[in-house]
């Protein structure tokens, strides 16, 4: 294991554990699969020791379904972000988001995130943020409505760099503020990056 991977290991770690409920509760089987997914990418990343990429900044884009899974409120979900391209620490880079729903709810969001490589083609990237929920006529996510957002997107890389995929993207308080609604909710959608040179 190379030594500029191993912080990316511990803030994974970290990551995962803030997705985490502070209650003696099980999270829910969403976050712990997201969790033990993003174990597998960057245990796996770390085993075949990829080289380290350089990465544009880039613009994301993504559309997909609110509250696909539980289908309590189910919405249609539009989102931009923002990719820094330069490292923040070892092979983490940091984002910021935001999105829509059909329902009005808002969200806004900032974190980091791990972009593995595998080939010249697919990128996995897992990432964790914590951002502010608005539920307008929507789902109810807590209150105080802030929220950690933990997700795993799947690109297929294109020779000019930009990206086409699919993602999934977990929000919950985790009750990490005393709130006593965590609901949970989740995003999957279609994502298209476009780099910035």
């Amino acid at each position: 294991m190379s030594l500029r991977r191993r912080p990316a290991v511990l803030a994974s770690a970290l990551a995962a554990l803030l997705a985490a409920p502070s209650s003696p509760a099980r999270a829910d089987a969403e976050v712990e699969a997201l969790a033990i997914a993003t174990g597998v990418i960057v245990l796996a990343s770390l085993i075949t020791d990829m080289p380290e990429r350089e990465e544009p900044d880039a613009v994301a884009l993504e559309v997909g379904r609110f509250d696909a899974v539980k289908k309590v409120q189910p919405a249609t979900a539009f989102s931009g972000e923002f990719r820094v391209g330069r490292l923040l620490w070892w092979d983490l880079r940091p984002f910021v988001g935001a999105g829509v729903t059909s329902r009005q709810s808002l969200y806004g969001y900032g974190g980091i995130r791990l972009a593995t490589y595998w080939g010249e083609r697919i990128v996995l990237t897992p990432s964790f943020a914590v951002g502010g929920y608005s539920r307008g006529e929507g789902k109810d996510l807590g209150n105080p409505a802030v929220v950690g957002r933990f997700g795993i997107d799947l690109e297929y890389r294109f020779d000019n760099a930009m990206r086409l995929g699919v993602a999934y993207h977990h929000f919950s308080n985790g009750k990490a503020f005393g709130q006593s609604v965590n609901p949970g909710t989740e995003v999957i959608g279609l994502t298209f990056l476009l780099p910035l040179r």
